[in-house]
């Protein structure tokens, strides 16, 4: 079984290979990206917390994906800066919870035409409920491109806030070995 996504997703999903390929195992991923923060001490405040990358434009990225008993690791690093989260599948909520830094997100995806796409249904800061008032919204999704990479495109906006932070890029499974532990 694949990861805390595929466990949340209806089993007719039909995703393409590339995004299947990096929620089905555990592996290494490499490629480019652009991060772009939002602005405001508030802003900044949660994206520390959160432990989220600094802005950059054509970065290099890579994704390591490790299993944990029932839990996935995710290691980011986004050209040095690196960001690990904690994913596991919340059957209550029916989707991923993932710890990430002082920040809990409970996202459920969606697959819509053909694109996984990504919604916030809960938070929490420091174990601290986030009021569904001031719930982060996504618009982040995953697809494969012509070319048959796994491209992503992740951001998230603060009510009456605007945008928190966005980074986007594309990632093809590492060929020069498989993920380190």
């Amino acid at each position: 079984m694949g990861d805390p996504f595929l466990r949340a997703l209806p089993q007719d999903a039909k995703l393409p290979t590339a995004v299947l390929g990096l929620h089905t195992q555990p592996d290494r991923f490499t490629g480019r990206c652009q991060i772009t923060r939002g602005r405001g001490i508030l802003i900044a405040l949660a994206l520390r917390i959160g432990r989220f990358p600094p802005t950059g434009e054509d970065l290099p990225v890579s994704l390591t994906t490790q299993k944990v008993g029932e839990d996935w690791l995710w290691r980011r690093n986004f050209a040095g800066h690196l960001t690990q989260s904690r994913l596991s599948y919340d059957a209550g909520w029916n989707c991923v919870r993932e710890q990430i830094g002082g920040l809990t997100i409970w996202i459920r995806p969606v697959w819509r035409q053909d694109r996984l796409g990504i919604e916030v249904v809960r938070m929490k800061i420091c174990g601290l409920p986030c009021p569904k008032a001031l719930l982060p919204q996504s618009f982040s999704f995953e697809w494969q491109d012509a070319q048959g990479r796994f491209c992503f495109d992740i951001s998230a906006r603060l009510p009456w806030l605007g945008s928190l932070i966005r980074y986007h890029g594309w990632l093809t499974r590492d060929h020069e070995g498989s993920a380190q532990p």
